[in-house]
């Protein structure tokens, strides 16, 4: 009886064991001009996945004209579930954004403020080809160029090997980055010129890198307009929603958490993290951190009005924490508490190998030594 139960809890353990998921996803071509596709090829992505796409365009435009960009013909070879669109504008004034997909609109528009619009739209995205995803408006007095970020994530249903394609339209010259994120680990990030590949710095706006040579910092924006990173003339980053690992011991996240990618990119000199929630939504004791092999790492922040702020030494994971607020209770459960390895550092501290990775693998080698202490058990009751 004693081998029969060791034998069944082996059966156990073995259907714990996580299969090494190894997602590919690739980008062509490496340039493209006005009027041509892109197609994302996505490899192995497994259903039940949190998927991120990023499409973040930077390109020239006249002061006070109407502008309109677009992708024709965006080709969604899967669904997304419990999914959202968000798209942000810099350097406008007015703006739209439109979804068509055969007979229906989905549309919103709105003013900016400071010369940034951010709008998130939350439904599920069916699988399909759609006319257009269409962000268009008027830029600013001042602007010579305007940054349009898009993101799409969900939850991934459908085929394991497909590709994403849709077609430029409103861009002869400028650039775009693609990022995608698969449960919060980069799969892709590309940056690829269209036309020249020129987008002139707009005044004001501080989120294009010109031609120029200029050795002023750029700055880059979320695409829900919260995360603001600053880094040298030159650099290039992204930044992009994930799911959340979790908390620091004794902490809760307050915003984020947010991929700034590429994830091995290394800012020298640092470069700044901002994140802004708005009027009376910021705690004195709040503070950034970063996550990296499991470990959350607190940085030194600085708190001042709706801003907390902190030193951007690298890409990787970032969210807004703070301590747990404790309610007073009639009722008492003794819980045990996870040992978190907990610490403060300048961003310049930040190891440089340090980069997130999927808690799967730590998941799968767990459950093998657990099938191995099993396997010894077995061989010991066969002696018997």
């Amino acid at each position: 009886m004693h081998l029969k139960r060791v034998l069944v809890v082996l059966l156990f353990l073995s259907s714990l064991i996580i299969p090494a998921v190894s997602v590919t996803i690739t980008a062509r071509p490496e340039t493209i001009a006005n009027g041509y596709p892109i197609t994302i090829t996505v490899t192995d992505l497994p259903d039940g996945a949190q998927f991120s796409l990023l499409v973040e365009a930077k390109y020239s435009v006249s002061p006070n004209t109407e502008f309109q960009f677009q992708m024709s013909q965006f080709k969604m070879p899967f669904s997304l579930k419990t999914s959202s669109i968000t798209a942000t504008l810099e350097g406008t004034s007015q703006n739209r954004l439109e979804v068509k997909k055969e007979d229906t609109i989905v549309a919103v528009s709105g003013k900016s403020t400071d010369g940034k619009y951010t709008t998130t739209k939350v439904y599920d995205i069916a699988a399909g080809t759609y006319d257009y995803f269409r962000l268009s408006g008027t830029t600013l007095p001042s602007a010579r160029s305007i940054t349009t970020l898009f993101q799409v994530t969900g939850v991934k249903e459908g085929p394991a090997n497909s590709e994403i394609g849709f077609v430029v339209d409103g861009l002869p010259s400028g650039t775009i980055s693609l990022a995608a994120l698969v449960n919060g680990t980069q799969v892709l990030y590309e940056t690829i010129p269209v036309g020249s590949g020129d987008a002139t710095q707009s005044p004001g706006t501080g989120t294009v890198s010109g031609p120029s040579g200029s050795q002023e910092p750029v700055s880059f924006v979320s695409a829900d307009g919260i995360v603001k990173v600053s880094v040298p003339a030159g650099s290039h980053a992204s930044i992009v929603s994930v799911p959340s690992p979790g908390a620091p011991g004794g902490m809760r996240v307050i915003a984020g958490p947010y991929a700034v990618v590429p994830y091995d990119e290394i800012f020298s000199p640092p470069g700044t993290i901002v994140f802004r929630l708005g009027k009376g939504k910021v705690e004195e004791n709040s503070t950034l951190a970063f996550f990296s092999n499991d470990t959350w790492t607190l940085l030194s922040s600085a708190v001042a009005g709706e801003n907390v702020t902190a030193s951007l030494g690298r890409g990787g994971v970032y969210a807004l924490v703070g301590p747990v607020v404790t309610l007073p209770t009639e009722k008492t459960t003794t819980v045990a508490a996870t040992t978190t390895t907990v610490t403060t550092v300048q961003a310049t501290n930040i190891p440089v190998n340090a980069s997130p990775t999927n808690r799967s693998g730590l998941s799968s080698i767990l459950a093998l030594v657990a099938v191995g202490m099993a396997w010894v058990a077995v061989a010991a009751g066969l002696k018997k």
